[in-house]
């Protein structure tokens, strides 16, 4: 008899888990899915959520340095420059009726250092400052425009800052009009090249 009560306990164990399965496997986690510009517009509030970013990974950044064509706009959201830089780039990009900008968050890959980084830090060596230890890192924001593995425009302006000066400071509205200025020309010299 003990063994008939086990028995049916393990059968009734074996038929919730089936139908927890079943139920799991039916249900519709598409809302809680959220697609790139949402994801952005939540990392960067100053962004909204009718954005142009889309994220890539190290290698689909590498992949285009090495041959390819996009634009790639690297930060991270703990960097406060980035969310304003992205903000700028974002209504040009709208403007100028730009569908995709790569989104490159390195800060773990930098952190880490792994291969794909350090490639993209030799593909771009030459546009990167070097420390006095000869090391050389990508700082955030940075902008890079590639066309068929040519870099053709490469902005850092704010990666570095000197000072002390915030970032709700320095982006006042003659540097907001000069960096819209220069942000059209490069992603125009990008889009009819």
């Amino acid at each position: 008899m003990h063994k008939t009560i086990k028995r049916i306990i393990q059968a009734i164990l074996f038929v919730l888990i089936i139908g927890a399965f079943i139920y799991i496997g039916t249900r519709d986690f598409s809302d809680k899915i959220e697609v790139d510009n949402e994801k952005f517009d939540h990392e960067y509030h100053n962004v909204d959520k009718d954005n142009v970013f889309k994220y890539a990974n190290a290698s689909q950044v590498y992949s285009i340095l090495k041959g390819g064509s996009g634009i790639i706009f690297m930060g991270y959201p703990s960097n406060e420059w980035t969310g304003y830089y992205a903000n700028i780039l974002n209504a040009v990009a709208k403007e100028l009726n730009i569908k995709e900008i790569l989104y490159y968050d390195f800060s773990e890959d930098r952190s880490n250092a792994n291969a794909t980084y350090q490639s993209i830090v030799l593909r771009l060596t030459s546009y990167l400052p070097t420390l006095d230890d000869g090391t050389q890192n990508i700082y955030a924001p940075t902008l890079v425009i590639v066309k068929n593995g040519a870099i053709i425009s490469y902005d850092n302006e704010t990666a570095i800052s000197l000072g002390n000066i915030k970032p709700e400071v320095y982006w006042n509205d003659l540097n907001i009009g000069l960096k819209k200025s220069n942000l059209r020309l490069m992603l125009n010299d990008y889009l009819n090249s």
